[in-house]
């Protein structure tokens, strides 16, 4: 596969580091997924950081590219911008997961939003073999993927980490909470030695199982392909 071709569609005039957000979101056929919502994502991101988002999503829209791609918006302090990467929508049907050495801390700002100071997710998801980490807090309860949240189904029921765990309030997991009645807590790794299926959500693989959980195997159940399912008819019709 040829390496991806990223386009700027406007001129960054520094960079900031330690302060700033960005969403990144999946294009179709020049159509932004989800765009309001990681619109207003970004926005409460900035706010938290006391950034202002300096572009519209209108503006933003206007000057995507038409081919299949992962956009990236970004706000520092003088400045709000977007870097496109045209990419194939992702193929792979299902993850296998690990946990990770690190450590998020739950109330800080680089567990709860997508900061540009994202080091401690990508070396976590750099640790592990398998396709995604598994990130505890300080607390040693479960917080997030690397890179995704995480969902587990017990009896039918779906469990998902708090916010106040240290996890991000994605958009893909905003989507599940409306979808199904979702139980939201505070939870230890043990709970995910008995779930009968585990999945992930981002913006980019929106919804994916997980096949292996450490050295278990585990089965795609019902309720993820449901859920997935639903997500893919409701993009359909937008």
């Amino acid at each position: 596969m040829s390496p991806a071709r990223k386009k700027t569609t406007s001129i960054p005039q520094g960079f900031t580091p330690w302060l700033g957000v960005f969403e990144t979101l999946r294009v179709s056929a020049g159509e932004i997924e989800f765009a309001k919502e990681h619109f207003a994502s970004l926005k409460t991101a900035a706010r938290a950081l006391g950034l202002k988002v300096q572009a519209s999503l209108r503006d933003l829209s206007a000057q995507l590219p038409r081919p299949n791609g992962r956009l990236r918006w970004i706000v520092e302090p003088q400045q709000t911008y977007a870097i496109f990467s045209e990419e194939a929508k992702p193929v792979k049907k299902a993850f296998s997961l690990e946990l990770a050495a690190q450590r998020l801390g739950s109330a800080n700002w680089d567990a709860l939003y997508k900061t540009l100071s994202y080091l401690t997710h990508w070396q976590a998801r750099h640790s592990v073999v398998a396709d995604e980490a598994l990130l505890l807090n300080e607390n040693s309860a479960v917080a997030s993927g690397a890179m995704a949240n995480i969902f587990w189904v017990r009896d039918g029921k779906i469990f998902t980490p708090s916010l106040r765990a240290g996890c991000r309030a994605g958009v893909v997991r905003a989507w599940v909470l409306r979808q199904r009645k979702v139980r939201e807590g505070i939870f230890q790794i043990e709970a995910l030695d008995h779930a009968d299926e585990i999945f992930l959500t981002n913006s980019w693989i929106g919804i994916r199982p997980v096949n292996r959980w450490g050295h278990r195997a585990l089965k795609i159940g019902p309720v993820t392909r449901a859920l997935q399912a639903g997500m893919i008819s409701e993009l359909n019709k937008r």
